[in-house]
């Protein structure tokens, strides 16, 4: 009998994605993947992302004589390591951090600001109930978020910040439009929290001038030294992604945030050189102020599973400028132009932990 001849291997099918809370068949574009993970499993919308942003005045765009934040250009590499400890169709929970490095580009405008920078370390719980799915694509989840982030960058530590607490409520939906490849399906996001202070004062501890500064998603790196410190904050934020053609999708994103900041109580004083100066009763310890407004828009585009590129703007703007004019929600002097790329580590990890194709035999 002849020896068994070789043949050429079979390429294995790709994997079905497993049907988690959410995850369904017509799901298109990056934005599916980002939040509501890749593959169904442990490390599930665990990523990694490389952002590189700067602000429009370095490409020639005027900001106008209050540009306080002057030219600035940075990138940020982030980690976010997830782990789903539960994960049924109708249920979904997981815990995770995030750390975060930026490296600036343009030279410091803040006296002593480090080369590198590492951001404040949070710890992070989610719950997702899933309220609707189908076979098409169609999906609604909705759950509770909390969180606890520890001052591990300088800026958080000079203002002598304790710890911030974070308690949110978010919601995820998918929707099919039409078939084919033109305007496929519509992904949102929206979601609301309240974040409180625990620091050592009500103004920053150290005295050293800090310029406020905001990433490219709208978070607050920086705070003012001098000012009274914001004590607590409400926010909410809505994002959207529509699929143009096939996987190419146009983002928008919409937010506003209210802080309410401490102010002198009764009989207190400021500190001065000499004495403690007596300040005028206000007869509360905090006032609200909606002073930060976000605009985004993108294009993103997914490599299969694996990765999201995104280029896009976004202006993160306080209610009023050091002019005292009210700013525009569409452009400030701080917006910034970015380009992110996304590792989806659950893909990876799915793709690692898969057994290869086993070449086929044939005998005559």
């Amino acid at each position: 009998m002849a020896a068994p001849l070789p043949v050429e291997p079979v390429p294995a099918e790709p994997a079905p994605v497993e049907q988690g809370p959410g995850r369904a068949p017509g799901l298109r574009g990056g934005a599916p993947l980002f939040h509501l993970g890749a593959r169904d499993n442990a490390l599930r919308t665990s990523r990694f992302g490389w952002t590189t942003s700067a602000t429009t005045n370095i490409f020639g765009v005027d900001g106008g004589p209050y540009s306080e934040d002057g030219e600035h250009a940075g990138m940020i590499f982030s980690l976010v390591p997830r782990y789903s400890f539960v994960s049924t169709k109708e249920h979904w929970a997981w815990v995770g951090t995030d750390i975060a490095l930026e490296l600036p580009l343009t030279d410091g405008d803040v006296p002593g600001e480090d080369s590198v920078t590492l951001a404040d370390l949070p710890l992070q719980a989610a719950y997702s109930y899933t309220i609707f799915q189908n076979d098409e694509g169609l999906a609604l989840l909705a759950g509770p978020r909390l969180g606890v982030a520890f001052p591990t960058s300088p800026a958080s530590r000079g203002a002598g910040v304790y710890v911030r607490t974070r308690l949110g409520l978010g919601m995820l939906a998918n929707l099919p439009l039409l078939d084919g490849e033109w305007l496929n399906g519509a992904f949102f996001s929206a979601g609301g929290g309240w974040e409180h202070l625990f620091s050592q004062a009500s103004t920053p501890v150290n005295g050293d001038p800090v310029i406020p500064r905001s990433s490219p998603s709208g978070e607050a790196q920086l705070e003012a030294s001098g000012q009274f410190l914001t004590r607590d904050q409400l926010s909410v934020q809505m994002s959207f992604w529509v699929n143009l053609w096939g996987d190419l999708s146009l983002g928008n994103t919409w937010g506003l945030v209210a802080r309410f900041r401490d102010v002198p109580s009764d009989g207190g004083c400021v500190p001065t050189v000499l004495t403690c100066a007596p300040v005028e009763s206000r007869g509360s310890s905090a006032t609200a102020q909606m002073d930060s407004t976000t605009f985004g828009v993108s294009l993103s585009y997914p490599a299969e599973d694996i990765a999201w590129f995104e280029l896009g703007y976004d202006n993160t703007a306080p209610g009023l400028g050091p002019d005292g004019r009210r700013r525009s929600v569409f452009y400030s002097p701080g917006a910034q132009l970015y380009l992110a790329m996304t590792l989806f580590l659950d893909s990876l990890y799915a793709r690692a932990t898969t057994p290869p194709a086993k070449p086929l035999t044939a005998a005559r």
